[in-house]
């Protein structure tokens, strides 16, 4: 048993994903073997810095030179290269969709995000990537292939760490295996600097009316006796700590997380966004809360947001 959960623990740790141990009933209730302590260089490994091949980074800098109306999709993958999508967005003047699982990586002080896309998204996100010559996927496995563009005129390239992943979603006009952070930096010195910013302008409006109509509904019913959901979630946001861990169930809860709670740079949102597992919140936030003692954290079901 010591053997097999460290196995499990570095393959949940190296894929960034789920590890699920199942153990028949007679061998758990059997008396556990001594095992020696778990070397913590080995239990948790870094994870590895690939650059794509020239090749693939020529082509792709084509591709994307030679379009006007480029749109990037982010995902998890994009963790650490904050200060790389902002560069990529001004010189491709690109508006930025996000999805879920990059929420916390991608919006925060971008000028180029335009909200999420899927069936919790905005409808600036999803427009502005149906509305477009190249969609730029970096780090996302975003699943809902009716929210990708289906026309022949847009071109799909793909950027990710796992070669497996790679147009699972969406046929891809071009793979390129890479970490994010490490692709954007190669990239950037092949890419010419765009002028017109038609495209990223108007999809900056449609996100600005589409924030301001989110934002609407978070206001108060004064004299109603009412209380919105969509102005706890915001409440809280607005209150809670610079650092703090949010973790969300599926269902609403996730809903009011992904429009109202807003990201830094610091704080962290959790969830089972891959899997969709219930009551998985409060899972979470022990788990923060054991990781991260000092740090503020809400577990959310009902978004009523009070801290346990």
């Amino acid at each position: 048993m010591p053997r097999a959960l460290e196995v499990a623990i570095r393959e949940a740790v190296g894929k960034r994903g789920v590890s699920v141990l199942v153990i028949p009933g007679d061998i758990a209730l059997q008396p556990a073997s001594d095992a020696p302590p778990v070397k913590a260089a080995g239990l948790l490994p870094a994870a590895p810095v690939v650059t794509p091949r020239k090749q693939d980074l020529d082509e792709l800098a084509a591709l994307l030179n030679g379009k006007s109306r480029v749109t990037i999709l982010c995902g998890s993958g994009c963790q650490g290269a904050h200060n790389e999508l902002l560069a990529l967005g001004e010189c491709l003047k690109a508006p930025m969709v996000h999805t879920m699982r990059g929420k916390e990586y991608v919006e925060w002080e971008n000028p180029y995000d335009v909200g999420m896309t899927g069936l919790i998204g905005f409808s600036s996100g999803y427009y502005a990537m149906l509305d477009c010559d190249v969609l730029l996927m970096l780090g996302t496995d975003f699943p809902y292939r009716q929210f990708y563009p289906q026309g022949a005129g847009t071109h799909i390239a793909q950027v990710d760490i796992r070669a497996e992943q790679i147009g699972r979603r969406a046929a891809v006009d071009l793979a390129v295996v890479g970490d994010v952070r490490s692709t954007i930096e190669a990239l950037l010195p092949l890419l010419k600097q765009k002028t017109d910013g038609t495209h990223l302008a108007q999809a900056q409006q449609h996100y600005a009316r589409a924030r301001k109509d989110l934002d609407d509904l978070a206001v108060g019913t004064a004299g109603k006796g009412l209380i919105h959901p969509q102005q706890i979630a915001k409440a809280i946001s607005d209150h809670a700590a610079n650092d703090a861990v949010f973790s969300c169930d599926v269902g609403l809860p996730t809903v009011w997380a992904a429009r109202y709670l807003a990201m830094n740079g610091k704080r962290r949102l959790l969830g089972s966004f891959w899997h969709g597992s219930m009551a998985n919140a409060l899972a979470q936030a022990i788990g923060a809360q054991a990781a991260f003692p000092g740090r503020q954290w809400f577990p959310s079901r009902a978004m009523a947001g009070s801290r346990c």
